[in-house]
């Protein structure tokens, strides 16, 4: 489902307030700003089941590298934390707070949502479709957050292009949109979902759900920027 909207290509890379204003109830906090404050801040020498969750979660997101949880903020869970900071750009304390608790949660949530992306390669693509009977690009995205509970409006991947907050291409994380100018230049009419290792999945209208690479030589040219909603 796309609609014609035209815009430099640096508008992609700002918020657009017009979208923004549109539905302002869904959005989610993008920015973090606002973490839990009566969240308990975890750091170095800090010990419970609080800090072996942490451990397990950032194990499973591939930055706590010990060979099991130990429940003890040590260096290992330090340096974790700190790259995992780095990464999802959030000062890099080493220390777990509210705000870095959100971004750990949502990195969580949107690794389940690339594992249920991957089940539907091969559905077909459908104009307007958002179900498992067929998919388009925009409508897919919708389908798989709507399944994680995480809050999205129906719309089309030009109105996509101005929701969350821009991200460079050298910082994209796994869940991050990408969006691509099919139909004219920098005027966004795909969208997919960045998986990691220069590789994202979309519903295309040749193959439907397919994973494609970033830099191949149909993509690359029409590449124009990402965003990160959640």
């Amino acid at each position: 489902m796309q609609l014609k909207k035209a815009f430099p290509k640096r508008l992609l890379l700002t918020a657009a307030a017009s979208c923004l204003i549109a539905v302002p109830s869904v959005f989610p906090n993008l920015t973090y700003a606002v973490a839990e404050q009566t969240t308990v801040v975890l750091s170095q020498g800090t010990s419970g089941t609080a800090v072996t969750e942490l451990q397990q979660n950032l194990q499973s997101l591939g930055y706590f590298t010990y060979p099991n949880a130990t429940g003890y903020y040590g260096q290992f869970t330090v340096q974790a934390v700190r790259s995992f900071q780095q990464a999802y750009s959030l000062p890099m304390t080493g220390a777990t707070d509210g705000t870095t608790r959100t971004a750990l949660s949502r990195a969580l949530v949107k690794k389940s949502i690339l594992a249920d992306a991957k089940r539907y390669i091969g559905t077909p693509y459908v104009w307007g479709g958002s179900t498992p009977a067929g998919f388009d690009c925009s409508g897919f995205i919708y389908y798989l957050l709507s399944k994680q509970g995480v809050p999205v409006p129906r719309t089309s991947s030009s109105v996509m292009s101005g929701m969350g907050f821009a991200v460079d291409r050298d910082r994209l994380m796994p869940g991050d949109w990408v969006f691509f100018g099919l139909n004219e230049p920098g005027v966004a009419s795909h969208v997919g979902i960045y998986m990691g290792n220069g590789e994202f999945i979309s519903a295309t209208r040749s193959a439907g759900i397919a994973v494609q690479k970033l830099d191949s030589s149909y993509w690359g040219p029409k590449y124009l920027g990402a965003r990160r909603y959640y």
